[in-house]
């Protein structure tokens, strides 16, 4: 039974929806949810007033979960070619929902800090003078740096992949055959390069933004491993000092950081980053970012050359190494309820994939419906995936940083920028002549501008709503069909 209610104090109007269950006894049981309506997003705020997000409305529960405060702040050491960008898009997507405060390098050069590149003018001030909340951009790992621009309890996070993948991931996406001259395809010419790296290396590097060498170490250099110690650490040299310096590498990031994610186990480190951070399994709901195929991703590189890779990057697989080994000691003392979290998580994902592939861009219904309706577990209350959320879970990367800057420069009552590119085009519109600071439509659609103006209370629902029918009419189509549920006791056991 379905039944669209106008909630009192405000225009948001909220879809219930009332299941009947009847057991193999013949027993009834009612489960009732409660979810956002699409398109009404939010009351509208005062312009003065901070931004205030959507709330999520869970069904009150007989259910006890384990009690714990959420942690907000988190500082992302993103190395490169580990699936740091969607760990990336994540938080942003958390930091954005939850309205918090984003160190931001000036737009629009989101890598601008890479490698140690902390002069005040890369950054966007703070706005409010209040300490930022998050840190999610590429920078080598300075924790003296952080500790003097976030809160103390703010907790770090670095994601590392097995050495190996890394490398062959690393030769593909910056071309290093190329940049190296080495003939053959991609295999022949990374073995040419094992054979001798040295003779190659010295050339490394891939730009003037990323200086630094990407075939060496290159994850313990992303977090700070000295590039005049990785001389000390060649093949060949003082087996004492390379065990000793590689020693206390390890142990310092094993301080430094109290979650690791493995790459090779991605889904199963978001379920320890969610239960660490005491967040919903909605928060931790994800598009894969920057994943490419190429010809010798999976093929085995065995035998000598192997050997030769670990004794080049010798501190990047001691970093693995005991990352790997202590994530599996972790992950055993979670118990068994562990595995099915994953195994509800990895279906939960997979229908939240097909639902907004179907609607984000104006369809009406998905294959599954208006919206997918995630019940109460035994991990946490339920919550709703609607075209809203949408939205958001396909955002791009350079666009999330896009929005970031734009409420960063409208807190700071930054004056607009000046029209260049399609920015002329996009201001023929009153909405967002008044309201964009930036508003490149290079790296975003006009709607996810319109739907931020609206999100943050810098227009109505009415001017939100004429100005949505005028030019994204698609985007207002009603579905019809009732909300697909999706429960542990789904058949997805079988399948997932």
């Amino acid at each position: 039974m379905l039944r669209r209610d106008k909630e009192p104090g405000g225009p948001r109007r909220s879809l219930h929806l009332h299941i009947l269950l009847r057991g193999t006894t013949g027993s009834k049981k009612v489960l009732q949810f409660k979810s956002s309506y699409f398109p009404y997003i939010s009351a509208p705020k005062d312009h003065n007033s901070q931004p205030i997000h959507f709330d999520e409305e869970y069904n009150t529960s007989d259910t006890l979960w384990p009690k714990c405060t959420p942690k907000k702040r988190i500082a992302l050491s993103k190395n490169h070619k580990v699936a740091g960008d969607t760990v990336k898009n994540i938080l942003h997507r958390f930091g954005y929902v939850h309205n918090l405060t984003f160190l931001l390098p000036r737009p629009f050069m989101p890598s601008r800090a890479y490698p140690r590149n902390f002069s005040s003018e890369v950054f966007m001030p703070v706005p409010n003078t209040t300490p930022a909340d998050m840190w999610v951009y590429h920078a080598v790992y300075d924790g003296d740096w952080l500790r003097a621009r976030l809160p103390p309890d703010t907790v770090r996070l670095t994601i590392i992949r097995e050495p190996l993948a890394h490398f062959k991931s690393v030769w593909n996406y910056y071309n290093i055959q190329r940049r190296f001259k080495i003939p053959g395809n991609g295999t022949d010419s990374i073995f040419a390069f094992l054979e001798n790296p040295l003779k190659y290396d010295q050339r490394c590097g891939h730009g003037p933004h990323a200086p630094l060498c990407l075939t060496l170490n290159s994850m313990a250099v992303d977090l700070g491993f000295p590039i005049d110690s990785n001389k000390k650490v060649l093949p060949g040299g003082d087996h004492e000092e390379k065990e000793r310096i590689t020693k206390d590498f390890v142990e310092k990031i094993s301080q430094e950081f109290p979650l690791v994610m493995l790459t090779e186990q991605f889904d199963l480190s978001l379920i320890l980053l969610r239960r660490n951070m005491c967040w919903s399994l909605k928060d931790i709901l994800y598009y894969k970012v920057n994943s490419r195929q190429y010809d010798y991703k999976e093929v085995d590189i065995i035998g000598s050359h192997k050997q030769a890779h670990r004794e080049w990057s010798y501190v990047d697989y001691a970093l693995y190494d005991f990352f790997n080994r202590t994530f599996w000691e972790r992950v055993s003392k979670e118990g068994d309820s562990f595995w099915d979290e994953v195994k509800f998580f990895r279906y939960v994902n997979e229908k939240m994939r097909e639902h907004c592939d179907d609607i984000v861009w104006g369809n009406a219904c998905s294959r599954h419906g208006s919206s997918l309706v995630v019940s109460d577990t035994r991990w946490g209350p339920g919550f709703t995936i609607d075209r809203e959320f949408c939205l958001l879970a396909k955002r791009g990367l350079v666009c999330h940083y896009s929005i970031q800057a734009e409420r960063n420069g409208r807190m700071l009552s930054m004056a607009p920028h000046s029209g260049t590119d399609t920015l002329q085009a996009i201001r023929r519109d009153a909405v967002y002549r008044e309201h964009c600071v930036y508003c490149r439509t290079q790296w975003c659609h006009p709607l996810d501008y319109l739907t931020h103006f609206y999100r943050d209370g810098y227009i109505s629902r009415t001017e939100y709503m004429l100005a949505r029918r005028k030019n994204f009419p698609r985007s207002l189509r009603k579905c019809r069909l009732p909300p697909k549920v999706l429960s542990p006791s789904d058949r997805y056991l079988h399948s997932v």
